[in-house]
C-alpha cells in the first residue's frame, strides 16, 4: 500500500518531461504510460525515460508503458478533453488516431475556433483602447495649442502652433474615421464570440 500511495504520489507531482530515481525504481511503466496518456503526452517520451533510467541503473519496461498508454488514451481522446485542448490554444494531439481520433478532433475544432474568437476580440479591444487613449491625448494637445495661440505674442509662434494643430488634426480625424470600423468590428467579434459560448455552454 505504501508503494502504491508513493507511486501516485510521484505521478502527481513530476513533470512528465523527465521521471525521477523513485520512478525509475518502483517501475510501474503500466501506471506511468496511463498517466502519460491521460496528460496528452505522447507515446515517444518513453525514449527520455528510458535514458533517464539507464542513467540511474535501472531498466524500463516500454510493453507495459505502452499497455497504460493506450488505455490512458482512450480516457484521454474524448470530446470534452478535445475542446479544453483547443480552448487552450494547444497544439492539436497526434497521440489521438484512428477510432480514438474523430470526438477529439471535432471537440478540439471547437474548442480552437472559440480559443481564436477570443484572442480575436482581446486583441481589438486592446487596439481599440490604445486608440481611444490616443485620442484623449491627441484632442488634449490641440486644446493646450489652441489656448497657446490666442497667448500667442509673434508671428512665427502662430505660425507654428497653427501647422501643428493642422498635423494634429489630421492624425486625429485619421483615428477617428478607424475607431469606427474598429467599433464595428469589435461588436461583431463580440457577437461571434458571444455565440461561440452559447454552443459549448460556456
Amino acid at each position: 500500500m505504501k508503494q502504491l500511495l508513493l507511486m501516485v504520489s510521484l505521478l502527481s507531482l513530476g513533470a512528465c518531461s523527465s521521471i525521477s530515481q523513485q520512478e525509475c525504481q518502483l517501475g510501474d511503466w503500466f501506471a506511468i504510460g496511463k498517466t502519460d496518456a491521460q496528460q496528452g503526452i505522447a507515446a515517444s517520451q518513453f525514449r527520455s525515460y528510458q535514458k533517464e533510467c539507464a542513467r540511474h541503473g535501472h531498466n524500463s519496461d516500454f510493453q507495459a508503458y505502452q499497455q497504460g498508454h493506450a488505455e490512458g488514451a482512450i480516457e484521454f481522446c474524448q470530446y470534452d478533453q478535445g475542446l479544453l485542448w483547443g480552448q487552450q490554444g494547444k497544439s492539436y494531439n497526434s497521440i489521438c488516431s484512428g477510432a480514438l481520433e474523430a470526438e477529439f478532433k471535432l471537440g478540439y475544432q471547437r474548442g480552437r475556433s472559440w480559443y481564436s474568437a477570443k484572442v480575436a476580440l482581446e486583441n481589438l479591444q486592446q487596439v481599440f483602447a490604445q486608440n481611444t487613449e490616443t485620442i484623449a491625448e491627441l484632442e488634449q494637445r490641440i486644446d493646450a495649442n489652441t489656448d497657446a495661440l490666442s497667448a500667442a505674442q509673434s508671428a512665427q509662434q502662430k505660425q507654428q502652433l497653427s501647422t501643428e494643430n493642422k498635423s494634429l488634426r489630421q492624425q486625429l480625424g485619421e483615428l477617428q474615421r478607424s475607431q469606427g470600423q474598429l467599433q464595428r468590428d469589435l461588436q461583431q467579434a463580440e457577437l461571434n464570440f458571444s455565440l461561440l459560448q452559447k454552443q459549448e455552454g460556456l
